[in-house]
């Protein structure tokens, strides 16, 4: 369950947002296999709300885009998210 300090950073995308980091954890993911992990993650996740997340993430520069061959872009975490960005961590800890 997200906290209340994710719920003020995200909105309504909260929850999605925190599933989808954990998914990114491991490395990149194309769109496709992120929304299917963060289903295996929290159950029924629709692509708006997947995509009402990525575009969140990636705005506050938590997550970016990679472009591999000419398919459909991946996403990983950013250098942000590895560097300083603790306070998001934590509250997505708690």
């Amino acid at each position: 369950m997200p906290t209340e300090a994710t719920h003020v950073a995200f909105g309504r995308f909260g929850e999605t947002a925190m599933w989808i980091l954990v998914a990114l954890a491991p490395g990149p993911l194309r769109a496709a296999r992120m929304l299917d992990e963060v289903r295996r993650l929290d159950g029924q996740v629709g692509p708006g709300a997947l995509f009402g997340a990525v575009a969140r993430l990636e705005r506050r520069g938590l997550i970016e885009p990679l472009v591999i061959g000419d398919r459909q872009p991946a996403y990983r975490l950013s250098m942000r998210w590895h560097g300083d960005s603790a306070d998001y961590r934590e509250g997505l800890a708690r």
